[in-house]
């Protein structure tokens, strides 16, 4: 027994929790971002002192009161502000006055916020009427009435208003009189309007039936007496026949507790499930980014290596030139040591000079065949450095477009993750319980959004060239 009264307990309190947390945030997922900003700021307040967070003078309050009520706001603030904490009744959070500091304006005040239809009311209670400041619905084209909490219904009601002041003033009036309670009933009948006959014919049956009770009290308590005992031995024996009916009882309340543990305990497995799908998709989310990124890295090594090509090339090509270079400068040596024999040769001898004209001859027609060779070769190397060009610029391009490639996938990647905070910061947003948190998901939202618009310009702009 002391089993089943346990898990009577627990399933209790996770019902309790249950109910609870759907009423703290499922309704301000239905409001408007302004009754949000209502839910957030008079929810955490429900139970504690209003005037200590100075909340009527809050502009969300304060910009919505002041045109509701035009010359009568400053009379309800100064009686709102004598109450002693937020209250919540269903939808409606609520302040009352607890007495009047100005009882010559107003005898009572109240305020009502409904965060089902995102309405406030005010109501002013002056010289025993009601005084009701309702908004207006902006999708409704009937005036709506405003629904009040118990503590307000009846001061919202002119007649119970009425009932109200005639009870305080015959109260009064008794106390001064001396009058016993049936003089002040008496008295509050015939100023609620009742006829005194009709009240005295009233009183004269009930005097009467009170004689014929005292009469009759001793046998009725006889008889009395007899049926209780009667009654108690058909208790006893019924007692014995529900014992059976009892133990089935308990045995199918404890299989429905159990099927509800169960009940009850399933989110919690979902949850669970659901944590590792999210943990197994920011895995695959890794993978994805680094798959997307793997082709950056690669163009980054090819433009290198490419860089590395160029300076072998033109490495090469220096190797290349070179030869031709040397021999140019071996030519022009041969050339001026021709020179110099030429004219030694000249002052020795003429029949030398002559000889050496022949031989000059012979030297300026292998000149002639040495620059002709020259020359081919330099041709030979400006075709290869052309072809060298052209490879050069071919791989240059194969690096642009691979570039091109690469900022692609990257731009994608960025795509991936700002979506992904994107839902983050509206998760947050959905739970958020106060407006600090409220302002600062939303500013993660309003970011992670910018820069996923961002992310989306670019993928297009790549994809378009």
């Amino acid at each position: 027994m002391s089993a089943f009264l346990n898990r009577f307990r627990q399933y209790s309190v996770v019902m309790a929790f249950s109910l609870l947390l759907g009423a703290c945030v499922a309704p301000a997922l239905l409001l408007s971002p302004q009754g949000q900003l209502m839910w957030a700021l008079l929810k955490p307040l429900v139970g504690l002192d209003p005037n200590e967070m100075n909340l009527l003078e809050q502009p969300l309050i304060k910009n919505r009161m002041q045109p509701l009520l035009g010359e009568h706001y400053d009379t309800a603030v100064t009686l709102l502000k004598t109450a002693d904490k937020v209250q919540q009744e269903g939808p409606l959070f609520y302040l009352v006055s607890n007495h009047t500091p100005i009882p010559q304006l107003a005898e009572k005040a109240g305020f009502v916020w409904n965060s089902e239809t995102n309405q406030m009311a005010v109501l002013l209670v002056s010289g025993g009427a009601p005084l009701v400041f309702a908004e207006q619905l902006n999708n409704q084209a009937a005036k709506v009435v405003p629904s009040w909490p118990a503590d307000l219904a009846d001061y919202a009601d002119p007649v119970k208003l009425k009932q109200k002041a005639l009870q305080k003033a015959t109260s009064e009036a008794s106390g001064q009189l001396g009058l016993d309670s049936d003089q002040q009933h008496l008295a509050t009948a015939v100023l609620g309007g009742a006829k005194v006959e009709d009240l005295a014919k009233t009183k004269i049956e009930q005097k009467k039936q009170q004689l014929v009770d005292t009469v009759t009290a001793p046998v009725s308590a006889e008889i009395k007496g007899v049926q209780d005992q009667i009654s108690a031995v058909k208790t006893q024996v019924k007692a014995t026949t529900d014992i059976k009916a009892q133990t089935q009882n308990a045995l199918q309340q404890a299989i429905d507790i159990k099927a509800q543990t169960k009940t009850l305990t399933q989110p919690v497995v979902d949850a669970k499930v659901q944590a590792q799908d999210a943990v197994s998709q920011a895995v695959d989310i890794k993978a994805q980014t680094k798959v997307l990124t793997q082709p950056v890295v690669d163009a980054k090594a090819q433009a290198q290596d490419a860089v590395t090509q160029a300076i072998d090339i033109k490495a090469q090509s220096k190797a290349l030139t070179q030869p031709v270079v040397d021999a140019k400068v071996h030519a022009q040596e041969a050339v001026q040591q021709a020179v110099d024999i030429k004219a030694q040769t000249k002052a020795v001898a003429q029949p030398v000079i002559n000889a050496k004209a022949q031989s000059t001859t012979a030297v300026l027609a292998a000149e002639d065949d040495l620059a002709t060779e020259m020359a081919a070769e330099q041709a030979q190397l400006s075709q290869n450095s052309q072809q060298q060009t052209m490879v050069q610029q071919t791989m240059v391009q194969q690096t642009i477009v691979q570039q091109k490639a690469a900022q692609l996938q990257a731009a994608k990647a960025a795509v991936i993750k700002a979506q992904a905070d994107v839902t983050a910061a509206a998760a947050l947003l959905a739970k958020a319980n106060s407006p600090a948190e409220f302002a600062d998901a939303k500013q993660q939202l309003d970011a992670a959004s910018k820069t996923l618009e961002r992310a989306r310009q670019l993928e297009q702009k790549l994809t378009d060239k």
